[in-house]
């Protein structure tokens, strides 16, 4: 597939503004962003003013100055969304400063963050303006395989929520599976655990409401054409059988197109997936074309020199301080 047709499949819809009959849901990994005091009971030495990456507030303050950009240019015109998920956040405190310090803090948001077990301190989160939606409840899945020892993982976070004007339910997964750090065979089994514990609460939920819109997004460190996104989540490009989730960025077959770049290759890691029920009835609904990868100039820093255009990220080599924005880019859709 080339460019120009990857183009027509995910920007030529422009995404409407913010409304009672649109929901706007965004993606994003923010590579670190801690705050900058201390938790004694986690391993988050490595971003504090006294560290080598010195983690300062004016740093810190300059990653949300990034993320909050990010936020505002997935809605096209003058808005923002109304859902985002994140993961490699520190805790629930950075959230509420995303908003208190951004062009966030104009809408009614609420935040919700995952206390969970990875020893680095890193938690996935979730903001929803509640002035659309109503919180009916939240946990935390845990997404650790007990069978391999010394292992400890991020929870997944689980929101379900009323949209106010409609009635309608939705349940959120914010996920941040295992990374392929020592290797994609190596850590398979890490994400195909992960992936079972998302797809039990969302045959769950989907029993005890058949009308329930589901939305699972993250960043799932495997590809939509890994076994544990498209055989056990069931997440592929066009739904046929009744439990098959839709997964909009599986339509993506250019090499040069991804969310994620590393050792010369683009992968879509990050994505959105969506269960059928988000296809159906005359409100919020998802059209195709409606999936978008946030790749605009901004985030993306050009090698001169190689030609080699990748994420603009926070810290290179070295705890080289880039001021950027993230290793990943951000994902996002609308439901209409």
């Amino acid at each position: 597939m080339n460019k120009l047709l990857v183009l027509l499949l995910m920007a030529v819809v422009i995404p409407p503004l913010a409304s009672q009959n649109t929901l706007t849901a965004v993606f994003y990994n923010c590579e670190n962003f801690f705050d900058t005091a201390d938790n004694p009971l986690t391993q988050d030495e490595e971003f504090l003013p006294t560290a080598e990456t010195k983690w300062d507030q004016k740093k810190y303050f300059n990653k949300i100055k990034r993320i909050s950009q990010v936020m505002d240019s997935t809605v096209f015109g003058v808005g923002i969304p109304d859902v985002m998920g994140f993961c490699e956040i520190e805790n629930v405190v950075v959230l509420n400063d995303l908003i208190k310090f951004s062009q966030l803090k104009n809408r009614k948001y609420k935040t919700l963050a995952s206390t969970g077990a990875d020893t680095r301190g890193i938690n996935v989160g979730f903001i929803y303006d509640e002035k659309l939606f109503s919180l009916l409840f939240s946990e935390e899945i845990s997404a650790t395989d007990p069978t391999i020892p010394d292992y400890k993982t991020r929870n997944i976070l689980h929101v379900q929520l009323k949209h106010l004007s409609t009635n309608q339910v939705f349940s959120f997964f914010v996920n941040h599976w295992s990374s392929r750090r020592d290797g994609e065979k190596e850590t398979e089994a890490k994400r195909l655990y992960a992936a079972r514990q998302l797809r039990v609460k969302i045959d769950e939920q989907e029993k005890k409401n058949p009308g329930i819109k589901i939305i699972a997004m993250g960043d799932f460190n495997d590809t939509p054409a890994n076994k544990s996104l498209s055989k056990i989540l069931k997440a592929v490009d066009k739904p046929k059988q009744a439990d098959e989730l839709l997964n909009p960025f599986a339509l993506i077959t250019d090499p040069e197109v991804g969310t994620h770049f590393h050792a010369g290759k683009w992968q879509i890691f990050d994505q959105i997936i969506l269960n059928q029920n988000c296809l159906k009835g005359n409100n919020l609904k998802y059209k195709p074309g409606n999936a978008f990868i946030l790749n605009k100039d901004f985030v993306m820093f050009k090698n001169t020199r190689t030609g080699e255009t990748k994420p603009n990220r926070t810290y290179g080599p070295g705890n080289r301080y880039y001021n950027g924005y993230s290793d990943h880019l951000a994902v996002y859709l609308v439901l209409n």
